[in-house]
């Protein structure tokens, strides 16, 4: 964050605020080991799901053990929406942390158990709206009004995002009402360029990171299938796939990618745990900054400072 900072004052003083939000975040983030819970289990449920499509690749290109594949796959159709119900329920996890870690320097298992159960509908509802809106936004449109109807999609999923990240963090402070909501989201109309850096800002940094590893996946599919090929005497007999009466080890392949997508989830867990932090934090600046005690406030005037109060 220290090179960060230089970058973002240069945009002027809410470029300054966003530089201070972001060093906040790392500071809390490192100022608990439990804070990182959330974020292992959201890291094993992505990756997860990688060693389930690999599975299947494996059962229906080697084995061809379909009486095991089948249900594999109805397990894996059902997999996105509790993955995004899970990550619901992280994101309201790690919001309470911080905002307990913010207010009292230390965080309660028990009190964040108590806190979810208490909001659990709410944060249902969150989780099924959410996958639904990645449904859709998944959906593939062709043509130019396919074009259109994509960037509609993307602006829709971009204010859920919001909506859902910042109404977690409101939800999990205060138990919020509807009108509530409506109303703390208001707040965020005077911090247009911070809510955009959370909104925005940190998908298009963890998609960056990402698209590093979009690599691995053709590397995996050629540079191992090659080697698959080349090398299949060589290579352990279990993981050998018959194409007509070519034989191509498929290990070199499944090795690849399985690399590939767990760095891949390990990033989509850090980029969803960032943005919950970073709302967390951005609430509590706008909204509640009187609520911090002064040995904690401290440390985040800086952020406080320069902020306009909300309406």
């Amino acid at each position: 964050m220290t090179f960060l900072s230089p970058l973002l004052a240069g945009i002027g003083p809410a470029g300054t605020r966003i530089g201070r939000l972001l060093r906040a975040g790392v500071d809390v983030i490192g100022s608990d080991r439990f804070l990182v819970l959330p974020f292992v289990l959201l890291f094993l449920v992505k990756a997860g799901r990688a060693a389930l499509l690999l599975t299947l690749l494996y059962l229906g290109f080697v084995t061809r053990d379909w009486d095991t594949a089948f249900p594999l796959m109805l397990i894996a159709l059902a997999y996105v929406p509790f993955e995004v119900l899970l990550q619901t329920f992280c994101q309201a996890a790690l919001s309470k942390m911080t905002y307990d870690t913010l207010r009292k320097g230390r965080i309660s298992l028990a009190a964040t158990g108590g806190a979810l159960l208490r909001r659990v509908f709410t944060l249902f509802f969150i989780g099924l709206v959410s996958t639904l809106v990645r449904y859709v936004s998944d959906a593939k449109q062709n043509g130019f009004f396919g074009f259109l109807l994509a960037l509609l999609l993307f602006a829709v999923r971009e204010v859920w995002d919001l909506i859902s990240n910042f109404g977690i963090a409101v939800i999990m402070v205060e138990r919020a009402s509807l009108g509530t909501l409506v109303d703390r989201l208001k707040a965020l109309r005077q911090h247009v360029p911070e809510t955009l850096v959370g909104v925005i800002g940190i998908d298009l940094a963890g998609s960056l990171v990402t698209s590093l590893f979009a690599g691995g996946v053709v590397l995996g599919l050629f540079g191992g299938g090659a080697a698959g090929y080349i090398f299949a005497d060589q290579l352990p007999g279990a993981f050998l796939a018959k194409f007509d009466e070519v034989g191509v080890n498929t290990l070199p392949t499944l090795a690849i990618l399985m690399i590939s997508f767990t760095l891949s989830a390990l990033v989509q867990a850090a980029t969803v745990c960032a943005k919950s932090v970073y709302f967390t934090l951005l609430y509590v600046m706008v909204v509640r900054p009187d609520e911090l005690p002064a040995d904690r406030r401290a440390p985040l005037e800086a952020v406080v400072d320069g902020m306009p109060s909300p309406a």
